[in-house]
C-alpha cells in the first residue's frame, strides 16, 4: 500500500482553490513537498496528475511529496480537472482501498468572471515576473511584441479558439480556458467516482456566504477545521486588474456557454451528490 492525499481539490482554476487549500493546510492537512528546482506553487498544487513528465515518474514519486505523521494530506492543483481517469487508476494503484476513500472537491464560477480573472492573473504576472520566470502559459496574454492584449483581444485570440476544440486534455495554449467547460470534465469524474466522494461547490457563495462552504466543507471530509475560511479569500483589488469585460465580450463568452452550462446543470440534476451540497446548484 502506497498512501496517498485523502483530499484533491481539482479546480476550477481561478474559482477559489487557494483560498480553501490555505485555510485546510492550516488546519492540519499536509502539503506537497516541492522538489529541488521546482516552483514555489507545487508547496500547493504538486501538478501529478495533469503533466507528463511528472505522472511518468509514477506512484513512489508522487507519494514522496507527502511526509506523513498521522496527519492527512491535500492536493489542491486546478489542472487535475481534466485528468480524473489518471486520478482513478493512480489510486486503485495505491491500495487499501484508497480509491473509494478519497474526497474530491470541485469548485465552479461563472465562466465570464473566471476568465477574466484568468487574465488579469496572467497580465500581472507577465508586468511583475523576472522573464526566466515567465512560462508559455503566463505569455498566452502576450502580443508578438511582448505588450499585453487587451481582455477582448485575449478572448478573440485565446478564448473562444481554445473553447471551441475538443481536446479537453490538450494542454496548450488556452487550456485554462477549457476548464471552464465543466460538464464535459464533471461527467467523467461522475463516472470513475461515487457521487458521494464529489462535493461541487459554488464560487459565488464561497464569495458571499463563506462560513456556509466552510461548514459544507467540514460535513463532507467528516472533520472540523480550526480558522476561518473567510480569512483566506482573496481580496487584492489591484489598480491594474481590468474589472469589467465590454457587453459585446461578455455576450459573447455567455452565447457560446449557454448549452454547456445547460448540460452542466442537467448533469447535476440527474447526479445528485451528497446532502451536504448546494441542491439546486445556483445558475
Amino acid at each position: 500500500m502506497v498512501r496517498l492525499p485523502t483530499i484533491q481539490i481539482v479546480g476550477a482554476q481561478k474559482a477559489g482553490t487557494s483560498a480553501i487549500a490555505k485555510w485546510l493546510f492550516d488546519g492540519g492537512y499536509y502539503r506537497p513537498l516541492v522538489f529541488d528546482g521546482e516552483p514555489w506553487y507545487y508547496s500547493k498544487e504538486a501538478h501529478f496528475f495533469d503533466i507528463d513528465w511528472n505522472y511518468n515518474r509514477g506512484l513512489e514519486s508522487y507519494a514522496s511529496r507527502f511526509f506523513y505523521d498521522e496527519s492527512p494530506a491535500l492536493d489542491a492543483t486546478p489542472d487535475t480537472l481534466a485528468f480524473a481517469q489518471r486520478v482513478r487508476d493512480t489510486y486503485e494503484r495505491a491500495g487499501d482501498n484508497q480509491v473509494h476513500k478519497l474526497k474530491i472537491i470541485v469548485i465552479l464560477r461563472d465562466p465570464v468572471s473566471r476568465e477574466l480573472s484568468l487574465y488579469n492573473h496572467l497580465a500581472y504576472a507577465c508586468r511583475k515576473l523576472d522573464q526566466s520566470e515567465l512560462t508559455d502559459w503566463h505569455k498566452q496574454v502576450a502580443r508578438s511584441d511582448g505588450t499585453i492584449m487587451t481582455f477582448n483581444e485575449f478572448v478573440r485570440d485565446v478564448t473562444m479558439p481554445a473553447l471551441a476544440t475538443n481536446e479537453v486534455q490538450d494542454l496548450g495554449k488556452g487550456r485554462s480556458s477549457r476548464y471552464g467547460l465543466y460538464a464535459n470534465h464533471l461527467k467523467e469524474w461522475f463516472r470513475l467516482f461515487n457521487r458521494n466522494q464529489i462535493l461541487v461547490l459554488s464560487y459565488d457563495e464561497l464569495c458571499t456566504a463563506p462560513e456556509r462552504v466552510q461548514d459544507r466543507i467540514q460535513r463532507f471530509i467528516g472533520r472540523t477545521i480550526s480558522g476561518s475560511l473567510q480569512e483566506k479569500i482573496n481580496s487584492n483589488d489591484s489598480e491594474e486588474k481590468f474589472f469589467k469585460p465590454s457587453a459585446e465580450v461578455k455576450q459573447c463568452i455567455e452565447t457560446f456557454m449557454k448549452a454547456h452550462n445547460e448540460r452542466l446543470y442537467q448533469l447535476l440534476e440527474e447526479n445528485p451528490g451528497t446532502v451536504v451540497e448546494q441542491r439546486p446548484f445556483p445558475r
